[in-house]
C-alpha cells in the first residue's frame, strides 16, 4: 500500500464528508473524558490541588514517583483531549515537566473505564500486555522529560481567592470550569479533531485490515504514520484491538496503535510545542517512535495471529473513511460511525455542551471569582473536626456521588449492552450447539449454563441503558432461557439419540436467532 494508492483512491467529496463525520464522532466519543478533564482542572485551580499533588508524589527523581503518577492516572478516565485541561493547570501550578509528561502521555493509556471494558471483551493476557507497555512507557517518558530544564511558568490564569465556604467554593469551581472549557484547551481539542478528520479522509475504507495483516512487515510503521495524527479514544482502541484479535491480524500493530494513536494526536503535538517548545516535543516524539517500533517488531515472534472467528471490525472502520462517505448517504455514514455510542457518551456530550454555553456566559458577562462573605455576627468557633471548609452534609453528598459513580461503572462492566450480550451469546451458542449435537452431556451443561447466565443479564443491561424490552422481546428471552433449561435437564436425565441430539441443537440455534431478531432487528 503505497502513497500512490492513497492518492488514486482520494475523492474530494469523500474527504469532506469524512472530515465532518469524524469531527462529530470524535467529539461525541471524547465528550465524557473531556468533561472529566475540565472538572478535574477546575478542582485543581480552586482547591490548590497542585501543591497537594507535589507533596503526595514525594521526592523528585525517584522511580516510585513515576508509579505514583500511574496510580493517580488510573483514577482519572481521560483521553488525549481530556488530559489537556489537567496538563495546563499542572503546568501553571509549577509541577515539574517530568511529572507533567508522564500524566500527559500515560493517562490516556490507563483510562480506568477503558480497562474495565477491555477486561470484558479481550483476553486477560492482552490487557496485561497493554498495562505493562503503559508502565514501561511511563518510565521512558519520565527519563526523557527528566532531562528537560524546568523553568518557572509565567501563569496567565487569574488567582482564585482562598475560600472555605461551601457555596463560594462551588461558585468558584463553576467559574473556573466555564473558563477552562472555553479557553486554551478548546483550541487544541478542535485543532486535533480537524487534523484527525483530514488524515482519516485520506485513508481508504478497509485499509487497516491490510495494514494490520501479519504478512505486512511494514504494518507497525504504517500504523504509526497513519494513526499518530489521529485521536484514538481509549474505547475505540479497545474495539480495534478486539477486531485485531478476532480477525487474525498482527498484535504488533496494536502496540503501535496504543502508543501513537491513543497517547498522541495532532492536538497533543501542537499543544506540547506551545508550552515546551519544538525541541522538547520532538525529543519525546522520537523516543515514542523508537520505543513503539522496538516493541512492535519484538512482538511479531512472541504474539502470532490469534485463532478465532471473524467478527465485527467497527474498531478498525473508525480509523479510515466510512464506507458510504458521500453527501447523498451522509446520514447512513454518520449512523454507521456512531452506532457504538452509549449512555455515557451521550450524557457527556449533553453536559459538555451545557458547560460550554455556561463558559460563553462567564466570558461574555465577565463573571469573576468570589471571596467568602463577611460574617454578620461573631460566633465563637467550636473545637470540632467538622469546623472546616465543608459541612458534613456536603461531605456525605460527595461520598454518595462517588459511590454512585463507582456502582454505575461496576454495573456497566458486569451487565453489557444488548448488542454486546448477543455477541457473547453468539460465541457460546456455537460451542453449546456442537456439544449438544455430539451428545456430550458434561460439556453441553457447562456451555448451556454460560449461555443462560448471559441471557439472564440481558434485561438488566437493557434497563441500565435507560430502556426496557417490549412484550415480544421479553417473551423471546424467556422462551430462550426455558429452552436452555429444558435442554440442560434432558442432557442430565436422559440419553438422547443421535437424531434427537441434532434436532435439539438445531432448535437452540433457531430460538437464538429468533430472539436476536426480536431484540436487535438483525437477520440471522
Amino acid at each position: 500500500m503505497t502513497l500512490a494508492y492513497f492518492w488514486n483512491t482520494f475523492s474530494p467529496e469523500e474527504w469532506v464528508v469524512t472530515l465532518l463525520i469524524t469531527i462529530i464522532r470524535v467529539l461525541v466519543e471524547s465528550s465524557a473524558t473531556i468533561l472529566v478533564g475540565v472538572l478535574c482542572a477546575a478542582g485543581l485551580r480552586v482547591t490548590g490541588g497542585v501543591e497537594f499533588l507535589k507533596r503526595w508524589l514525594g521526592a523528585e527523581g525517584r522511580i516510585g514517583r513515576t508509579f505514583r503518577l500511574i496510580a493517580g492516572c488510573l483514577c482519572v478516565p481521560v483521553c488525549a483531549f481530556g488530559v489537556l485541561p489537567i496538563v495546563k493547570e499542572l503546568y501553571e501550578g509549577g509541577l515539574p515537566r517530568r511529572d507533567i509528561a508522564v500524566i500527559w502521555l500515560v493517562a490516556p493509556l490507563v483510562n480506568p473505564l477503558a480497562i474495565l471494558y477491555a477486561i470484558s471483551v479481550l483476553p486477560i493476557w492482552q490487557c496485561g500486555v497493554f498495562l505493562l507497555v503503559a508502565c514501561l512507557y511511563a518510565v521512558l517518558v519520565a527519563e526523557v522529560a527528566g532531562r528537560f530544564q524546568d523553568e518557572s511558568a509565567a501563569s496567565s490564569i487569574e488567582a482564585v481567592p482562598v475560600a472555605t465556604h461551601g457555596t463560594t467554593r462551588l461558585w468558584n469551581a463553576t467559574i473556573a470550569a466555564g473558563r477552562i472549557v472555553t479557553g486554551w484547551s478548546a483550541v487544541y481539542i478542535m485543532l486535533g479533531t480537524v487534523i484527525a478528520g483530514m488524515v482519516i479522509g485520506m485513508i481508504p475504507s478497509g485499509a487497516f485490515e491490510q495494514i494490520f495483516s501479519y504478512q505486512n512487515v511494514s504494518g507497525p510503521l504504517k500504523t504509526m504514520a497513519l494513526t499518530g495524527p489521529q485521536i484514538v479514544t481509549p474505547i475505540t482502541f479497545t474495539m480495534a484491538i478486539s477486531a485485531i484479535h478476532h480477525t487474525h491480524l498482527a498484535f504488533a500493530c496494536a502496540i503501535a496503535l496504543q502508543l501513537l494513536g491513543v497517547a498522541w494526536c495532532g492536538g497533543t503535538l501542537f499543544a506540547m510545542r506551545t508550552i515546551w517548545g519544538s525541541q522538547r516535543t520532538i525529543a519525546l516524539l522520537l523516543a515514542t517512535l523508537i520505543f513503539s517500533a522496538t516493541l512492535s517488531y519484538g512482538t511479531y515472534t512472541v504474539f502470532p495471529p490469534s485463532v478465532g472467528e471473524e467478527e465485527e471490525t467497527h474498531g478498525l472502520d473508525t480509523l479510515a473513511k466510512p464506507y458510504h462517505a458521500t453527501f447523498s448517504q451522509f446520514n447512513m455514514a454518520r449512523d454507521q460511525q456512531l452506532k457504538h455510542t452509549d449512555v455515557i457518551m451521550l450524557a457527556g456530550s449533553t453536559f459538555l455542551v451545557i458547560l460550554m454555553l455556561w463558559g460563553v456566559v462567564v466570558r461574555w458577562q465577565r463573571l469573576s471569582f468570589r471571596e467568602d462573605p463577611e460574617p454578620t455576627n461573631e460566633v465563637e468557633a467550636t473545637p470540632s473536626r467538622w469546623n472546616v471548609e465543608l459541612t458534613p452534609g456536603q461531605i456525605g453528598l460527595a461520598m454518595v456521588g462517588m459511590i454512585a459513580l463507582g456502582s454505575v461503572m461496576l454495573l456497566y462492566s458486569l451487565f453489557p449492552s444488548v448488542d454486546e450480550s448477543f455477541a457473547q451469546m453468539q460465541k457460546i451458542s456455537a460451542d453449546a450447539a456442537i456439544a449438544v449435537k455430539t451428545n456430550r452431556p458434561i460439556a453441553a451443561r457447562q456451555k448451556l449454563a454460560e449461555w443462560d447466565t448471559v441471557a439472564a443479564r440481558l434485561p438488566v443491561g437493557w434497563v441500565l441503558r435507560l430502556s426496557v424490552p417490549n412484550n415480544e422481546q421479553a417473551s423471546q428471552i424467556r422462551q430462550l432461557r426455558a429452552l436452555l433449561w429444558e435442554t440442560s435437564q434432558q442432557m442430565t436425565q436422559t440419553d438422547l439419540t443421535a437424531v434427537e441430539a441434532r434436532q435439539k441443537g438445531a432448535d437452540l440455534i433457531d430460538q437464538f436467532h429468533t430472539c436476536k431478531k426480536a431484540c436487535t432487528g438483525e437477520q440471522p
